[in-house]
């Protein structure tokens, strides 16, 4: 196979402290749905036909698991994994059928800041799939914070066969379809979860969603307010864990005659952190979990 590439995000695991609570929180704060529990984890999905897009793991210490990527078939799987052994990427679970909830087949790998991701195919699908108003409907995008975000891209784009969309001075975007972003990357701060974006259907159901949130004590940490790269609608939570989680909508759609903006193309009149004007800057409690590369200067707000 020429060109083996991923096709889109399929979920995210974390370990936390608390399984019982923070699933909780997914499911009557945030608008996610249980699927299944195992011994030790809990499995969650949107409204799409993913069959599980969040897995909760227990944990001493609270933080990203792994990044699951999708793959159009087996041949596909096959095909990257050889391509990941050809360059000695390490890869920590060869190919073969997946024995947990969703089934399918896959296998894990590490990128160079030893972050781990799986790649698969074949995992169950749900066939209710909708949209429903205030509602998750998939995993957006995923932002990491990388100390070698040069070898990082080099290693999506080279090897995953990503595509590199936008660059700002801190914050480097790449997609695998036609979402403008499908994972990115912050400049620094030590290999990490940077925040985890959920795409909901519309702006209504995005403010929606919002209010639900307020209703049920969680303050909005920055937002609603709309990007310059993606052209997105965001609003930002510090959610259980100190997990940095984002509810999106109306992320630009590109294809390959996107040209790639750089830093030079990015930035906001002063005193704006957002396209509209509207929204305050981050919350201290939000550039506070960002740690040595604080939040508002990964996201490019000027002073």
């Amino acid at each position: 196979m020429a060109d083996p590439r991923v096709t889109g995000l399929r979920s995210i695991e974390f370990n936390v402290p608390d399984v019982t609570t923070t699933a909780k929180f997914y499911e009557k704060c945030w608008g996610l749905a249980p699927v299944t529990q195992t011994a030790g984890a809990h499995y969650l999905r949107a409204t799409g036909a993913e069959h599980h897009i969040v897995v909760l793991h227990e944990g001493d210490k609270a933080g990203m698991r792994q990044v699951n990527f999708g793959a159009s078939n087996k041949a596909t799987v096959n095909a990257l994994h050889t391509k990941l052994q050809g360059l000695g990427a390490p890869v920590t679970v060869d190919p073969a059928p997946l024995s947990g909830p969703g089934g399918g087949y896959g296998f894990s790998f590490t990128d160079p800041d030893g972050m781990s991701y799986g790649i698969s195919t074949d995992v169950a699908q749900h066939k209710d799939a909708t949209m429903v108003e205030d509602r998750p409907f998939k995993l957006s995008h995923v932002v990491l914070n990388s100390d070698a975000t040069d070898d990082t891209i080099g290693f999506f784009t080279g090897v995953l066969g990503f595509t590199l969309v936008d660059q700002t001075k801190m914050l480097n975007f790449l997609r695998c379809n036609s979402d403008h972003h499908t994972i990115a990357f912050a400049n620094g701060g030590g290999a990490g979860l940077h925040h985890v974006a959920y795409e909901l259907p519309d702006i209504e159901s995005l403010m929606l969603g919002v209010g639900r949130m307020r209703d049920s004590g969680w303050n909005v940490d920055w937002g609603v307010g709309r990007h310059g790269p993606g052209n997105n609608v965001f609003s930002y939570f510090v959610g259980p864990d100190d997990m940095v989680i984002e509810y999106t909508a109306e992320v630009m759609q590109v294809d390959e005659s996107n040209q790639p903006g750089g830093p030079d193309d990015w930035g906001f009149l002063p005193g704006r952190t957002d396209q509209w004007g509207v929204t305050d800057p981050p919350s201290d409690r939000l550039k506070a979990v960002h740690g040595k590369v604080g939040f508002a200067d990964s996201l490019d707000i000027p002073a």
